[in-house]
């Protein structure tokens, strides 16, 4: 792509004369199917620690765009201050919302702590499901870098899983076996046959 081509692609949409240069990259707002990547207790280089969920858009013009988002269940933030109600009954929500849309099934041992949430997701089956993720932007005036980010998920259908048998594969390929199903008749290695 030259660079004619990634100015069109940049600027359609953008307004010189309003529009901010920083803008964040990522996903705009709108409904996408993603891929579930990452559930997992992450602690930044600066030691805010939360639950990470890392998904990856499947379908559509912004297939293998990911999308990051990191939050905690703290009841206090690290300078004192009350977390508004809301703001933690938004996480336990979005949540118990994620599971439901990977199918998993959260506890009340669940809900011990980040780690056994992630617990809960990694082993419940959630790595790689396929879900629905409504996503609405809105610009952080103080931190446009990190912009405002309210989700909803839903289940959607998942791909069937792909089978295959012997009867799949080349007919040229052999097995590492030998046909005799002895594999101590395998020709003993010496170190002119290793690559290093």
């Amino acid at each position: 792509m030259g660079l004619l081509d990634k100015a069109q692609e940049v600027l359609a949409g953008f307004d010189s004369t309003k529009d901010s240069p920083n803008q964040p990259l990522g996903l705009p707002s709108g409904q996408y199917d993603v891929v579930v990547n990452t559930i997992d207790h992450y602690v930044s280089k600066g030691g805010w620690d939360g639950l990470r969920i890392i998904t990856e858009v499947n379908i559509g013009d912004q297939v293998g765009t990911k999308d990051y988002n990191m939050f905690n269940f703290d009841e206090v933030t690290s300078t004192g201050k009350q977390v508004p109600d809301r703001v933690l009954s938004g996480h336990i929500k979005l949540v118990a919302k994620l599971a439901n849309a990977c199918g998993v099934t959260l506890k009340d041992e669940d809900w011990e702590d980040i780690d056994h949430l992630v617990t809960a997701f990694n082993f419940g089956g959630a790595i790689g499901k396929i879900v629905k993720m409504d996503l609405d932007v809105r610009e952080n005036k103080k931190n446009p870098q990190y912009p405002y980010k309210d989700y909803d998920f839903e289940p959607t259908e998942q791909p069937e899983p792909i089978e295959i048998d012997d009867a799949n594969l080349p007919s040229n390929m052999t097995s590492a076996t030998p046909s005799n199903g002895n594999t101590n008749d395998a020709a003993p290695l010496d170190d002119d046959d290793l690559p290093f």
